[in-house]
């Protein structure tokens, strides 16, 4: 056909964010897509590095920005502001934050 669809309202995978947010994602072939809806107060340190162990992401991402804003720290101590149409590439080594009283809203892949 050429053409293949999943949608993330009937994600694969979830990742809960202990009361804070969800990750939800679909794959099509070696293709990865994330939604997460990040709630105020969500963080890398308070939500991620305990499941991780990691004080910053090891992680590549593409990222668009539907709502709301996040924070990134790079490990060199440079920091980035995401906001609702943004789209950010972010190298290994950061730690996000929420900013503000929005959920932020994030595309990845």
């Amino acid at each position: 056909m050429g053409v293949y669809v999943k949608s993330l309202n009937e994600p694969e995978a979830i990742e809960e964010y202990d009361g804070d947010g969800v990750a939800e994602a679909v794959q099509i072939g070696d293709s990865v897509v994330w939604r997460s809806r990040l709630k105020p107060g969500w963080s890398w340190e308070k939500n991620a590095k305990p499941r991780t162990g990691r004080d910053f992401c090891p992680s590549f991402h593409h990222e668009y920005v539907v709502a709301g804003r996040i924070l990134y720290r790079m490990e060199d101590g440079s920091s980035v502001e995401g906001k609702a149409g943004d789209h950010l590439v972010i190298e290994p080594g950061h730690a996000a934050e929420v900013l503000g009283d929005e959920e932020c809203v994030l595309i990845d892949w």
